[in-house]
């Protein structure tokens, strides 16, 4: 990357940020690798626990009576 002519600033008085934009362009790059690889490794562990854990098989309704939550009414009202 060219780092002349970045300002409207003399050259003389440009060369001083051309170390501050150098080191922008390189926070950058580490910034975007690191969330990048944060990415992936969310989306390993979603993918992980989506595929890797199997939901429970209980049968909840088992112990339950279900008679009073019929619809039918009774023959006597």
């Amino acid at each position: 990357m060219s780092y002349q002519n970045f300002t409207s600033l003399p050259p003389e008085l440009e060369q001083t940020f051309v170390v501050y934009e150098q080191h922008t362009a390189e926070s950058q790059k580490k910034a975007w690798t690191v969330g990048w690889i944060a990415a992936a490794a969310v989306f390993l562990v979603i993918v992980a626990i989506k595929f890797g854990i199997e939901p429970d098989k209980k049968d909840l309704s088992k112990g339950m009576n279900m008679s009073n939550l019929s619809t039918k009414r009774n023959a006597d009202k």
